[in-house]
């Protein structure tokens, strides 16, 4: 997937028949200085993110309608604050909703989520060496046959990983800020994904409403929540500018991951396969397998 950022304040976006035009703006009283620091491809856009501080313009607006490209703000202190909603209705919507309404589906989806995120979340902790384990907790997931209980497990859990992450963490305020600004990228990574495997981004199982994130995106983020917390504890990742901190993201979603079924792969492959398995599990009733960190 190839994304296009605008991360430089004062930076603008405008398009021509071809391509996008990234702006930068060298005087606010004389606009002919402006300059153009980067061209990509309308065609080759397959999502927009765009910070603070830039603008979109008229001809850019136009290219992201006819080609239907998922884009979103990203505020100061990294929540989505828009995103476009795009007005035709997703092929697999009708059958997402139908699913929704299978009891035995839904609670089986959920469970496959959560599996994923905190047999995940246990091995991020077992590889900073934090002294609490979730194994006590994952030994009793598969048991838990209601809705109720099943939330009610996944929120002491929940609990129980903060005070780990706590335990190893050296600045807390600015790990949170970091992986705010990091959930709302997978957030926009997976909502464009749905986009264009044909799902309603808005249609949630697990997440019914969501803050700061769309529904589905919400529930198939959680089998990745670790890794994204694994990658800011084991790296220097810079908050302070968006454009280092976006260049880091983008190294991140490149590099390599063990996938449990496709062998060895990058992140954003990762993330595209598990959203083809979302798919796969609504078109045949099937199980859903989670991404399992190795």
């Amino acid at each position: 997937m190839k994304a296009l950022y605008l991360v430089e304040p004062g930076s603008h976006l405008e398009a021509d028949r071809r391509d996008f035009a990234l702006i930068i703006s060298t005087s606010l009283n004389n606009p002919q200085n402006d300059a153009i620091a980067h061209r990509q491809p309308i065609r080759e856009t397959q999502q927009i993110v765009i910070f603070a501080g830039c603008t979109v313009g008229r001809t850019a607006s136009r290219a992201i309608d006819r080609y239907r490209i998922p884009f979103s703000f990203i505020g100061d202190k990294g929540s989505i604050t828009a995103h476009n909603h795009l007005h035709e209705t997703p092929v697999y919507a009708p059958l997402q909703q139908e699913r929704n309404r299978d009891r035995e589906f839904c609670l089986a989806f959920a469970q496959s989520l959560l599996r994923g995120r905190w047999y995940n979340a246990a091995k991020v902790l077992r590889d900073a060496n934090a002294k609490e384990t979730l194994d006590r907790h994952l030994d009793s997931l598969p048991a838990l046959s209601r809705w109720n209980a099943l939330q009610a497990w996944h929120a002491e859990t929940r609990r129980c990983y903060r005070k780990a992450l706590l335990s190893v963490l050296e600045s807390i305020a600015t790990f949170e800020a970091a992986r705010t600004l990091a959930f709302a990228l997978l957030s926009r990574e997976l909502s464009a994904l749905l986009h264009h495997a044909g799902c309603s981004a808005a249609i949630g199982t697990l997440h019914k409403h969501c803050q700061n994130h769309q529904p589905l995106p919400c529930d198939l983020m959680e089998q990745f929540r670790p890794v994204v917390e694994a990658w800011l504890l084991s790296n220097a990742v810079v908050l302070d500018n968006c454009a280092t901190f976006v260049r880091q993201w983008e190294i991140f979603m490149a590099s390599a991951i063990a996938h449990p079924y496709i062998g060895k792969t990058n992140l954003r492959d990762a993330l595209a396969w598990q959203v083809n398995e979302y798919v796969r599990a609504i078109a045949e009733t099937a199980d859903y397998r989670p991404f399992l960190l190795k």
